[in-house]
């Protein structure tokens, strides 16, 4: 795991130097404080900064030239079949000098081409400088695990791992996207929907993707080396086979791939069916005596510590319990080093529970599993449950309509509390009556007319928002896959790989995720809705596969929290209060939402009349990355 940066030179105003691009490489140096490297040709220069994890030698440092001369890369991430692949390319002739992934990407590039990148299990951004054909492959992997941003003008392209790698050696680049301040606030929507981000100038490169760029013209063609194909999918991955023999044989090749390592490998531990499984496969499957990191609240709705004992226990690991309530008075110092490191404010303040925990594993550890992408997968939330039961009306059956009425006295009986769970159309095709029991918690009804009510967005600011975004849909053979689908490429895991990669890397951890294995994303995406949502169970496909490695308590777990942080408290009686309230009343300075509604939404949340503890992370977040831009642009961090 490490840092790449560069830049391409086309009118000779940023002509490639040394000095220029180790300013966007020192901006990382979080990301790879083991070594760092510089390389430049008339054209092009490239940096990196290297976090050790395969192959330790120096002789592994990048940027990595090939040993012919004819190529040079900068390559972050980790590609987990490399041992394989390296065999397979010796036995066509390559040659290696080291014993590192980074070689194999240069070799399989040599003998596959671009083709390279569908050969390739891992994660990754990378840019491969071919001398001899004079043209830049820019690639990343298939679901956007690692990082790439670009700025690409009349005078220069330029790329890297982290917006302020960027801003470094190009400080003009520093102005804020109204679109993206739009969507975050009026959506929760902070990364990846679509090529923006929180610069107006810096682009997101695409997953699944590479560029070709070249050198000689300065044109650059993007393509895509991988795509949803669910008929293919299923025929690979399903037809003809036992689903859940399939799944477990995957999920436990994932993680033993994602084992491989020369350094110290761990995991994070919410106390969750993924993460708990991820453990449970890799101390009873592979014998790894695992250091496992949890965080942990005295506060009920976010204390899962008996579920995350049972499973320390079950596997004698090496436990380490966080609690970053213990920290509460330092929680805005915390969050604006969080907001540094993410680029951009961030989603929820369940972030902090995470970023606290990697900073416990920071010393103890290099790499961390982590169980993300498996509720997207397997449909882990409770308002999945209304995409199944459509699924189950269109087929118009007597028997499937009984299966669907079954599902909704469950949802009743379990999660009585749940509103918007099952959309009122379900509803009303399925019995016929409006006021369904979904949608009688007059509380929650109460603050939606609240937030109806306000004025979120001042004139000034809405003139200002010209946002083109367009809607990305992937459509699959049924609503539950289609929703799913989006979930894992267009909306949701973005964002939260995002948020992985950068509390991660803040503290020099490698974060490894073997649910976003693509042969485990293949598989799910072409599954039938039977095996993720089945009665009052959901994922259970992942129950029944991995109920060797569950202690039962986290097997028959309903509810579900991750990495929670009571910031609802915190608002009103916490010991951080006043400082959140008057960073939160700040940003009414910036003329973007009304002074009036920031005070309505802060005094109705106060007061207990309601919950805006969301909207007002949201606000506080985006003055501390305001804050954070103008630090920047003054030089001071």
């Amino acid at each position: 795991m490490c840092g790449i940066a560069g830049y391409i030179d086309k009118t000779g105003k940023y002509r490639p130097e040394k000095k220029l691009v180790k300013k966007m490489t020192d901006a990382m140096i979080h990301r790879g404080p083991d070594a760092e490297g510089q390389w430049i040709d008339e054209y092009i220069a490239l940096g990196h900064r290297r976090l050790s994890i395969i192959d330790l030698e120096a002789k592994s440092n990048q940027p990595l030239v090939s040993h012919d001369g004819k190529y040079v890369i900068t390559f972050n991430g980790e590609i987990y079949n490399y041992i394989e692949l390296k065999s397979e390319l010796v036995s066509k002739g390559a040659v290696f000098r080291t014993d590192s992934d980074t070689e194999v990407v240069i070799e399989a590039y040599r003998a596959y081409g671009e083709e390279c990148f569908n050969q390739f299990n891992g994660m990754w951004s990378l840019a491969l400088y071919d001398m001899e054909e004079q043209k830049v492959i820019l690639s990343r992997d298939r679901f956007g695990i690692k990082p790439a941003y670009t700025v690409d003008n009349e005078d220069v392209f330029v790329f890297a791992s982290e917006i302020k790698a960027i801003l470094a050696a190009f400080p003009e680049e520093n102005i804020p996207n109204e679109a993206c301040i739009y969507r975050y606030l009026s959506q929760s929507v902070n990364e990846d929907t679509d090529e923006q981000c929180f610069y107006k100038n810096i682009k997101i490169f695409p997953a699944a993707h590479y560029m070709i760029y070249d050198l000689q013209t300065h044109t650059r063609e993007y393509k895509s080396y991988w795509e949803v194909n669910e008929q293919l999918f299923y025929e690979k991955w399903i037809q003809e086979k036992n689903p859940v023999k399939t799944f477990r044989k995957l999920f436990e090749s994932a993680v033993e791939l994602r084992l491989r390592a020369d350094v110290e490998v761990g995991a994070c531990l919410s106390g969750g069916l993924d993460s708990s499984a991820i453990v449970g496969c890799a101390s009873k499957k592979f014998g790894k005596k695992m250091h496992t990191f949890s965080s942990v609240y005295t506060d009920k709705e976010c204390n899962e510590e008996s579920y995350i004992r049972k499973v320390n226990e079950r596997w004698d690991t090496i436990p380490h319990y966080i609690k970053p309530d213990d920290y509460e008075e330092n929680f805005t110092k915390y969050i604006e080093d969080l907001t540094y490191h993410h680029d951009q404010p961030t989603g929820g303040a369940s972030l902090y529970s995470q970023y606290m925990v990697m900073k416990e594993v920071q010393g103890k550890v290099k790499v961390i599993l982590d169980g993300q992408g498996a509720d997207e997968l397997f449909a882990g939330y409770i308002p999945y449950y209304s995409y199944y039961i459509d699924d189950l009306l269109s087929r118009n059956t007597f028997r499937a309509k009984c299966k669907a009425i079954k599902m909704l006295v469950i949802i009743k009986k379990e999660w009585p509390d749940v509103i918007g769970a099952v959309s009122t159309d379900t509803i009303v095709r399925l019995v016929g009556l409006k006021n369904s029991f979904l949608f009688q918690n007059e509380k929650k009804i109460k603050d939606l007319k609240i937030k109806r009510s306000v004025q979120m967005f001042t004139d000034d600011f809405m003139d200002k928002v010209h946002d083109n975004y367009q809607k990305k849909e992937i459509q699959c053979s049924s609503n539950l896959n289609t929703r799913l689908c989006n979930d894992v490429l267009n909306k949701s895991i973005p964002a939260l790989l995002h948020n992985e990669d950068g509390n991660s890397m803040a503290f020099s951890i490698e974060s490894r995720v073997p649910f976003l294995d693509y042969r485990i994303v293949e598989f799910a995406i072409a599954l039938d809705g039977k095996y993720k949502i089945s009665n009052q169970w959901t994922k259970w496909i992942i129950r029944k596969a991995c109920r060797d490695y569950l202690p039962k308590e986290v097997a028959k777990r309903k509810n579900k929290m991750g990495f929670p942080a009571p910031f609802a408290r915190w608002l009103r009686e916490g010991r951080s209060r006043d400082e959140l309230k008057r960073i939160i009343y700040e940003f009414g300075e910036r003329n973007i939402v009304p002074k009036e509604t920031i005070d309505q939404l802060y005094r109705a949340h106060v007061d207990g009349e309601a919950d805006y503890s969301d909207i007002l992370f949201r606000i506080y977040n985006i003055e501390l990355w305001y804050k954070m831009c103008n630090k920047l642009e003054k030089g001071i961090i």
